[in-house]
């Protein structure tokens, strides 16, 4: 993979890697994840962070439906020592929260943000939407901002 080219930690889009080839554990870092009321609403925070200066390449908005799906999907591709890793690592309330959003027909926008910097100024840009739930994968460190 190119030095400039993004590992999104989560999709799985033909663009993406397949479940196998993804680490054992799910681990993002250095992304922004803002969840909104539908994909509309996604585009347009999308948007907005396009017009504050964020590249097209560092924005994904994923529809309710392809992110029940690609769980779905994950789940099913993932190899033996991903579905043990899994289940010795990964998080129930976070994978409720996030897969509750999407059963309730809520839209995600992941924002690639290599810093903290970055982090904020995404928030701000996105202050005037209906977003429900932050949430950044910082270094090190994940903080959650519930909105309503």
């Amino acid at each position: 993979m190119p030095a400039n080219e993004v590992a999104w930690p989560t999709g799985m889009s033909d663009q993406d890697p397949a479940a196998r080839d993804r680490p054992l554990f799910f681990n993002p870092e250095g992304f922004l994840v803002a969840v909104l009321e539908d994909v509309g609403q996604a585009e347009q925070a999308k948007a907005t962070l396009t017009d504050a200066g964020f590249a097209e390449t560092d924005l994904r908005v994923y529809t309710s439906q392809q992110i029940l799906d690609s769980w779905e999907r994950f789940q099913a591709e993932r190899s033996l020592a991903q579905r043990v890793a899994g289940a010795l690592t990964d998080d129930p309330d976070t994978i409720e929260l996030y897969f509750g959003y999407a059963r309730q027909g809520r839209s995600a926008l992941w924002v690639h943000v290599p810093d903290e910097a970055d982090a904020k100024r995404a928030v701000r840009a996105l202050a005037d939407h209906q977003v429900l739930h932050f949430r950044h994968y910082g270094h090190g460190r994940q903080d959650d901002l519930h909105i309503r």
